[in-house]
């Protein structure tokens, strides 16, 4: 595939921020009515190559006891390649064919990826968020933009992310000795309820459970497919 070029890059850039006037970061429901959550995630079959095949896992969870409730997958050709801030345009469409198939509808979503913690805050979990009208919050595993301090070296210790002045997320440990990651809203959800839905989520590990039973099973079915 040839590269994207600028007036591509500039015509989604002109997208996200019209999609961001769409954004509602107030809580739909209050954080602790939150009792179903489902993660999403998802691989590649060759990472490395373009065109691909994407495969999304959506794995929906009760939070009152980490029951897995649902698991589906989705496979899709993907022919956008990776751009730091553009990932939405790369991974949204298996998403949203794995979204397509659930039967269940989950109280809220956790994604692999950043909320408004974004230039124009149109990270992937704010662009799923808006498409679907959902309660969506995203949690990344590395910097993507904004500026803060590191958090102790305590489970549950945050600092908050600043771009341009203004509170974005938080960079959360949700383990000691762990690195910390980004959460951030992505829709219909308010910057504190984001952050303690996420420690809600989490389970004996660095990443919320809805998501790293997703990454877990995304591996498998990779596996199985070869």
């Amino acid at each position: 595939m040839e590269d994207i070029d600028n007036q591509l890059i500039e015509k989604l850039k002109a997208q996200q921020i019209s999609l961001s006037k769409k954004l509602k970061l107030k809580d739909r429901i209050p954080v602790q009515q939150i009792k179903t959550v489902a993660g999403i995630d998802v691989t590649f079959t060759d990472i490395w190559k373009n065109p691909t095949t994407g495969i999304a896992c959506i794995t929906v969870l009760d939070l009152d006891n980490f029951k897995i409730l649902e698991k589906v997958f989705a496979e899709k050709k993907v022919d956008f390649p990776y751009i730091p801030t553009f990932l939405a345009y790369r991974e949204l469409p298996v998403i949203l064919e794995a979204y397509k198939k659930l039967n269940t509808t989950p109280d809220a979503f956790i994604l692999d990826g950043m909320g408004i913690i974004h230039p124009r805050k149109m990270g992937i979990a704010a662009h799923f968020g808006v498409i679907t009208d959902s309660i969506s919050v995203g949690c990344g595993k590395s910097k993507l933009v904004g500026d803060f301090k590191i958090p102790e070296n305590k489970k549950f210790a945050y600092e908050p992310v600043f771009i341009d002045g203004e509170i974005r997320g938080y960079i959360l440990r949700t383990k000691k000795n762990a690195n910390p990651v980004f959460v951030s809203p992505g829709n219909n959800i308010s910057l504190e309820s984001s952050l303690k839905l996420v420690m809600k989520a989490v389970k004996n590990y660095k990443l919320p459970e809805p998501t790293r039973l997703s990454h877990l099973f995304l591996q498998e079915y990779r596996r199985k497919r070869r």
